[in-house]
């Protein structure tokens, strides 16, 4: 019989970005395409290889042997795995330097190609393209890995084969040929080790229900198998018996293995789904992998030891969650994806370990969903754009194993950075990170794609600004006001003698501690509405803490600023107000709103701008620093004494050169304010446009505005979207689309219970996108999944649904990027979730 044809092995190209990064360089280019061929390990050039950081129980001669990686496949796990063992010294030192050290470190070190010319993985066609059914081994005790870290083939067959591999001595090491197990039961590359045959049959140990989940290949050997794969899973233990990856192709069925694509290819079997949904409950609830096979173990009568069938079943999990995944995206037109910044340090740490989530927007079964897909760390050392550039092929290829066409689909991309309680330069590297990952999808995306920065943190960061120049002007003289005044009224409630307070129900004075706009608002908002107890309470005991009138002022003036702003900021995030204005615009009302309280007037034309830039501050107007605001200062004390009665007493108790400072000072923080708010808005309007869509000409997608749309505009909307549609839908579900557009139409003008939910529909700007379409989706529900594609561009209160705090434990230094243990955390989080939408039901 003709033996069946091998598959050639996945391609990963090397990045030149790797040299400075792994500290590894290029000794050989295929001379036709230029392609890399082969990189050698500088460490091993410059020192050799150190000695076995395990310990003296086990010593491992130097070497002067160099370590090559040889193409097609040029995975950032082996370098560090490399490094890691043979270098662990030199390589923590390399990790401290500065990018400028990296690029001259080795510039002594001269990097010659192997003798031969050629690594063992180029030396021909035949073994490029044995790798699919492969089983990574670990070394054995007294033996290193291969020189080029090779996996060992498996045959299609169940025939023995002998190997030689060279060891990282100068001399080769034969090893005996090993009993391969056949394709039919033969476990995945991920899972790494071959079960013993000398475990006893899984029924003896686990008595339960058998669940199994079909997987596609690249799920198993690109997602689980490169992306997320850790060289410490690959060990033989307990857990083999519970999870098995077998392949379901037929081995004496030639063409079934020439013609797979890799569907379904993959049939994950555990053995107890009892045991297997105690782990994903425990792992979603954010316990490590240790706690959770403690706790397991603790519980059960299995007999299982260590924490190595925690990591199998989580596998399956992630496994199982990615395919449901690629499944729900297969069937969507279209879909977006969200990148949140999430710091993830654990209690007690100090420094910010930031990530940054990225996650799928997709509108499915008549709703909107996120869900979580990749987590990426953040370095603060380093280039961002080349980090960008590496994260984009992590998460490329991620999102390449479970659709492979998601180029085709993805509309949009919206990001959320700046987070409260984040380090402000980390902030800055994930924002430079995230613009670059966007940059990238842009580029391999169709025509239509659009980027919308969420405009919560610019807003956060812009209100913090001002509050903090309040807080902490002269010397940060109205914080120790504060300070001084919270410390002394707790003391008198604790105590009981604020009679004055107890009389008007007052029974707390909140702690100053959190200084966030949006913590001292609230706490604003409560010396407000104490302050008469409190004045009187001062004026009784003669209390040398009483603030002056100004402090008093000031607190009125941050209160009123600040409920705008929350207003502002709260529908940004409630319902799909962001589709009915639009972040930038919602940005520009809000400063519109401020300037008419103030009486701000602008932006003015230049030559009002260079008179103002050139008068004192005591003139008919005050200006903004580049003069594209100005206020009238009558305007300014207008508005201090309009915030409330009791402020106008206060303002008319001042002297006069008490009053000129404080409109002089309220003037400039205003005008500033609007200043920036007005930027914020125009930047955001700048990155929300990509190719010809812009987020101010995005296409409506609730019913009310769809439904006003006329139908050659909307043609126009199905055309422009047609290259991504033609994915999903035929030819005759579009013009189906296009008569349900025109019997909404109809239905709006002559029918009135259409007429009268249309209308409500518009008055709710609170409601969600699914809440709005779902009673019309009996009659027009192919409308309304286009529309529920093209509405997945736009953030909505359920980004946040998968960002459980999970926190990570990985170190830098041993991971590339991803962090296998956080990663199956968060997707435990949504598996019950994406199990119904599949119609299943393997959850208890």
């Amino acid at each position: 019989m003709t033996p069946p044809k091998k598959r050639l092995k996945r391609e990963v190209p090397f990045l030149e970005a790797h040299e400075k990064m792994y500290g590894v360089r290029v000794v050989e280019r295929d001379l036709a395409s230029q392609k890399v061929q082969s990189v050698l390990c500088m460490f091993c050039a410059a020192f050799g290889r150190e000695d076995d950081p395990r310990g003296s129980s086990r010593r491992r001669a130097r070497t002067k042997k160099l370590k090559y990686w040889g193409g097609p496949t040029f995975r950032t796990d082996n370098y560090t795995a490399h490094l890691t063992m043979q270098h662990p010294s030199r390589w923590r030192e390399y990790q401290e330097m500065s990018s400028e050290q990296k690029l001259s470190y080795f510039n002594a070190v001269q990097a010659l190609p192997k003798a031969n010319g050629k690594t063992r993985k180029s030396q021909g066609n035949e073994q490029a393209t044995s790798e699919q059914n492969s089983v990574y081994l670990q070394p054995s005790e007294g033996q290193e890995s291969t020189e080029d870290e090779a996996p060992l083939s498996v045959p299609a067959s169940p025939e023995l084969e002998t190997t030689e591999c060279a060891s990282d001595a100068d001399v080769p090491v034969a090893v005996e040929s090993i009993p391969l197990v056949p394709v039919a039961t033969m476990e995945s590359p991920v899972v790494g080790a071959v079960s013993p045959a000398s475990e006893a049959p899984v029924e003896a140990q686990i008595d339960g229900k058998v669940l199994t989940f079909l997987l596609d290949r690249d799920v198993v050997d690109v997602a689980l198998g490169d992306v997320l794969f850790r060289a410490e899973d690959a060990d033989k233990g307990a857990g083999n018996e519970l999870v098995a990856f077998e392949s379901t192709l037929d081995e004496w069925d030639s063409e079934d293995q020439q013609k797979s694509d890799g569907t379904a290819e993959v049939r994950a079997v555990v053995r107890s789904a009892e045991l297997f949904h105690r782990v994903v409950e425990l792992l979603a609830a954010d316990l490590s992998f240790d706690q959770t096979a403690a706790i397991v173990q603790a519980q059960t009568t299995t007999g299982i030891r260590g924490n190595r069938f925690v990591t199998r079943l989580a596998r399956v999990a992630v496994g199982a969650n990615l395919q449901d995944l690629g499944r729900v995206m297969q069937r969507s037109w279209a879909f977006s994806l969200s990148l949140h910044s999430v710091d993830r340090r654990q209690r007690g740490e100090k420094d910010p370990r930031v990530f940054i989530d990225v996650r799928v927007r997709v509108f499915c079964s008549g709703k909107m969903e996120i869900f979580h897909l990749l987590t990426l760390p953040v370095e603060d050392g380093g280039d961002p754009g080349t980090t960008g550039e590496i994260m984009f092929e992590t998460m490329s290829t991620f999102l390449q194993s479970i659709h492979k066409r998601w180029q085709q689909k993805v509309i949009g991309c919206s990001s959320e950075i700046m987070q409260q309680g984040t380090d402000s330069t980390s902030n800055g590297v994930a924002s430079a990170v995230a613009r670059s990952i966007t940059r990238r999808v842009e580029q391999q995306a169709l025509p239509g794609f659009v980027h919308v920065p969420s405009a919560r943190p610019a807003l956060d960061a812009l209100m913090q600004w001002f509050f903090d120049s309040v807080l902490f002007t002269d010397g940060a003289k109205w914080h120790s006001n504060l300070i001084r005044l919270s410390a002394y009224l707790q003391r008198l409630i604790v105590t009981g003698n604020a009679e004055e307070l107890s009389a008007a129900s007052v029974t707390a004075c909140p702690h100053v501690s959190d200084l966030t706009w949006l913590k001292v608002t609230e706490i604003a908002r409560w010396f407000d509405n104490a302050r008469v107890p409190i004045q009187r309470l001062l004026a009784r005991r003669k209390a040398s803490v009483a603030p002056s009138l100004a402090w008093w002022l000031d607190l009125k003036t941050v209160l009123v600023v600040g409920s705008m702003a929350m207003k502002t900021r709260s529908g940004l995030q409630a319902g799909y107000a962001t589709l009915l204005s639009l972040q930038p615009q919602r940005i520009s009302m809000l400063r519109l709103a401020l300037a008419g309280e103030v009486g701000v007037e602008g932006p003015l034309p230049a030559f009002q701008r260079a008179a103002l830039r050139d008068q004192n501050r005591s003139g008919q107007m005050i200006g903004s620093q580049d003069g594209m605001f100005a206020v009238r200062p009558h305007a300014v004390v207008a508005f201090l004494r309009g915030m409330s009665s009791w402020a106008a007493e206060l303002f008319d108790g001042l002297s006069a050169q008490e009053r000129q400072k404080l409109i002089v000072d309220a003037a400039d923080r205003l005008l500033e304010l609007v200043l920036r708010l007005h930027t914020v808005a125009e930047e955001l309007e700048e990155r929300g446009s990509s190719n010809n869509t812009s987020l101010s000409s995005f296409p409506p997608v609730l019913p009310d505005q769809v439904a006003g749309l006329h139908p050659v505009d909307f043609q126009e909307v199905v055309r422009m979207y047609r290259p991504r549609l033609i994915e999903t839908y035929s030819d005759a579900k579009l013009a189906a689309i296009e008569s349900q557009h025109q019997e909404l139409r109809t239905a709006a003008s002559s029918e009135a219970a259409v007429q009268q939910f249309l209308a409500l529909n518009a008055e709710n700007p609170a409601a969600s996108f699914s809440e709005r379409w779902e009673p019309l989706r009996d009659r027009w529900n192919l409308l309304a999944d286009f529309c529920g594609g093209l509405a997945t561009v736009f953030p909505t209160p359920n980004d946040k649904k998968p960002v459980a705090m999970a926190t990570s434990t990985a170190t830098w230094s041993h991971r590339t990027f991803s962090d296998f243990a956080l990663e199956a955390r968060l997707q435990c989080q949504q598996f019950a979730t994406l199990q119904a939408l599949e119609g299943r039901n393997t959850c208890r």
